[in-house]
């Protein structure tokens, strides 16, 4: 039977924030490719933007009609 000293859970819990950090690393590297435009043209993030806005105009537009 294996007993966990103090120092195999230190190296466990390391093991674990080094993870965090690397997901991190990840997650921030796909923000940036979503949110900064590439090559001039429009990011993800504002076509996005502006599609919904878009979408919301004519929803309202449509709900003014009267009956």
């Amino acid at each position: 039977m294996r007993r966990f000293t103090p120092m195999r859970r230190a190296g466990r819990a390391r093991t674990r924030g080094q993870s965090m950090v690397e997901y991190m690393v990840v997650a921030g590297i796909a923000v940036a490719l979503l949110a900064f435009p590439i090559q001039g043209k429009s990011s993800v993030v504002e076509l996005m933007l502006d599609s919904i806005h878009t979408a919301y105009t004519k929803f309202l537009a449509a709900i003014s009609i009267p009956q």
